[in-house]
């Protein structure tokens, strides 16, 4: 009868506590987040994205020799970590033609494949408007067998234009790591090769210059710079050592049909002889080649005054292989030995570590300093308004080699939050990443809002339809704060710094909200409290009635043994399993990791034998011992099929590319989720087992 009354009283307290959770989740939903669908809330980016299989159905288009004229100025940057830009002036003259819609620009199928950025900007008016209201262009793209086209409509309703009339073009196309990478005469030698003349559909060129600049420690080699072969034409070739520019002048260029040949005699060829120095602070390098394989970025809002900003990534050097040459006199010299961030003015560095641990900081460097190794330096940078973050690794970087570094930092509220007036509204203003002048392969963001903030909308600035950012929206429940975190994901790849335009997040956040919010938090601590001390007076109460003569025999050491040896069978496991991604990482020497790996597995295999000798004693005891053991091993198991299908899923994502990105990325995380799930199922058990020996 006392035990009945017990479960009943136990029952009840149980449902009042899973009610007061539930109401706190509710409450909390319905207090701080009233849309009711996010998809509704989302505001992407104004410009329309490319659709890489459009084919242009007006013949009109691809008329041979329409009756116009364009004249052309591109300049190139080779840009110091290996990432080259075109920055493009065209005027579009027509002549006198009364059927011309488009304007058809066509790249070579040289670099295409790692373009990270185009965007066109047109206007009938001055250069001055170029970047204003009208000037911003949607465009669709065709991809041939040699060429890529681009087509812009001259006016946006797709009309003709005037006869006569002539429009203002701004073409910026960005590259990444478009080099082939050489050693000669112990010199690091890039190639860059491109078609010297932009390629516009049936309108020939009737002036056009190409201007290369390089980087200020790099050479023009001399004699490899010549369009090949020659032809009839006067094109004209000038090199000014002193300003360090290759060009080419006097270029002119009959109307180019997509039919027509590849046309090798306007192919450019630059060689660049490139060796990064090791001495010079402001010289950290010269064009060195690397990119980022992946970055994160989390920013969290604390209303009390600060952003706290944690980044992360891991970055690998592309650049040359290490020099198998005893001669030399400094390997380093080849080496990727420094790398620059650039942060806004008002940043405070909280932390900057790598694989090993925390790099020191090595504070502001004249001119003559020597730098060191495993350090960082923040200092002015020739951004205004900006500071530049030095980080030199522990050992230089040569080909395939990969740092892993995180940086955490804050800055004031006041320069990136701003309030409109007389609202409760608020605008998050900032960019995806820290200005930076590699490209990222996989770039995560999260902007974690404030407690109590009602998420609005975003936009982001970018031009650029060719890069497109993938949203999605979180309500993380939080047990170290008893609320809820509003978390906006942001997901891009080819991410450059090109792409990395303002981002605006609105948002609502009223003092009224977060007050309640505190005040529910309070409300159900006390309600946790009070059913828990309901909880422990009840089964001391039973205790005191029943009488010794009714306790349930508890075998306590069965427990305690089986508890102790599954859990370290758990962190052998994960030890072994730390082992072996440290070694495929190169984070720990293969010697050194096969002796580590044989004793873990040693001591694994005599924890196991002493489990099986645990496990057989406790379920002698049956009911609950024998069903608790086999909910842990029946988790366990499910825990090695889903850990296996996650590698499988890996592997067949790298192999085959048999689905799209974001259906990897979904199915990535709900495995995870369902692993992270089998793990805390696992520590309950074995939670509630402990337990009763305490009681």
């Amino acid at each position: 009868m006392h035990k009945t009354i017990s479960n009943r009283i136990l029952i009840t307290l149980s449902f009042l506590l899973i009610m007061c959770v539930s109401s706190l989740t509710a409450f909390s939903i319905g207090m701080t987040n009233p849309e009711t669908n996010f998809s509704d809330t989302i505001q992407a980016n104004s410009v329309a994205y490319p659709a890489s299989d459009f084919i242009l159905s007006d013949a009109t288009n691809y008329a041979a020799d329409l009756n116009a004229t364009v004249k052309s100025n591109r300049t190139i940057f080779l840009e110091t970590y290996g990432v080259a830009s075109f920055n493009e002036t065209i005027v579009f003259h027509n002549v006198g033609e009364d059927s011309i819609k488009y304007f058809n620009y066509t790249l070579p199928n040289i670099n295409t494949e790692k373009l990270t950025f185009i965007a066109f900007y047109m206007t009938n008016e001055s250069w001055a408007n170029i970047y204003t209201a009208n000037a911003s262009r949607t465009y669709t793209f065709s991809r041939y067998v040699n060429y890529t086209t681009y087509s812009i409509p001259f006016i946006l309703t797709g009309a003709s234009i005037e006869i006569d009339s002539t429009y203002n073009i701004r073409v910026l196309v960005e590259f990444a790591q478009p080099y082939e990478v050489s050693f000669e005469e112990q010199e690091q030698l890039l190639h860059y090769q491109e078609y010297l003349t932009p390629l516009i559909d049936n309108v020939p060129l009737i002036n056009g210059t190409t201007l290369v600049i390089k980087q200020g420690g790099d050479r023009f080699e001399n004699t490899r710079h010549e369009i090949t072969p020659t032809n009839e034409s006067t094109v004209t070739v000038l090199l000014d050592a002193t300003s360090g520019t290759l060009k080419w002048i006097n270029i002119t260029r009959a109307a180019f049909n997509i039919s027509q040949s590849y046309e090798d005699d306007f192919l450019m060829n630059v060689y660049l002889a490139s060796v990064s120095t090791t001495q010079d602070v402001t010289r950290l390098a010269n064009t060195m080649i690397f990119k980022a394989i992946e970055a994160y970025r989390k920013i969290e809002i604390d209303p009390y005054g600060l952003v706290r900003i944690t980044e992360e990534q891991t970055i690998e050097f592309l650049g040359p292989e290490f020099p198998e040459d005893d001669e030399l006199d400094s390997i380093n010299m080849f080496a990727l030995n420094a790398l620059v961030l650039v942060f806004p003015q008002n940043v405070t560095i909280l932390n900057i570590y790598d694989e090993v641990g925390g790099l020191n900081l090595k504070y502001m460097m004249d001119e003559q300093s020597m730098w060191v190794r495993g350090t960082y330096n923040l200092r002015e940078s020739t951004f205004p308004g900006h500071q530049g973050l030095i980080i030199f690794p522990r050992t230089p970087l040569y080909k395939g080699d990969i740092m892993r570094f995180t940086i955490e930092y804050k800055l004031p509220l006041g320069d990136v939050l701003f309030k409109e007036q007389g609202s409760i509204n608020y605008d998050l203003k900032i960019s995806p990443y820290s200005i930076i002048n590699w490209t990222i392969d996989d770039l995560t963001l999260e902007v974690v809002l404030p407690k109590g903030a009602v998420y609005q909308y975003y936009t982001y600035s970018n031009p650029d339809p060719y890069q497109q950012l993938h949203v999605s929206y979180e309500k993380k429940f939080s047990f170290g704060t008893l609320g809820f975190k509003r978390i906006l994901r942001f997901e891009a790849t080819a991410f450059s710094g090109s792409d990395n335009a303002p981002l605006l997040i609105n948002f609502n956040y009223s003092r009224m909200n977060v007050w309640i919010t505190y005040l529910i938090q309070i409300l159900a601590v006390g309600a946790l409290v009070a059913v828990y001390l309901g909880f422990r007076w009840t089964r001391k109460f039973t205790r005191d009635v029943s009488g010794e003569a009714d306790k349930e025999f508890i075998p306590v050491d069965e427990i305690i043994e089986f508890v102790k040896q599954y859990e370290e069978k758990l962190g052998l496991q994960d030890r072994i399993r730390e082992t072996r991604i440290k070694i495929a990482a190169k984070k720990l020497k293969a010697r050194e990791g096969k002796e580590l790996r044989f004793t873990l597995e040693k001591r694994l295999r005599k924890v196991e034998d002493l489990l099986k000798e645990a496990k057989v004693k406790l379920v002698e005891h049956r009911g609950r011992y024998k069903e608790a053991v086999q909910k842990v091993e029946i988790s366990e198991r499910k825990l090695y099929e889903e850990r296996r299908n996650l590698v499988v899923l890996q592997k067949e994502y790298r192999t085959k590319k048999t689905m799209t990105k974001e259906s990897y990325m979904q199915l990535i995380r709900e495995r995870q989720q369902t692993i992270e799930k089998l793990k805390n199922d696992i520590d309950g058990e074995l939670v509630s087992l402990r337990l009763l020996t305490e009681s």
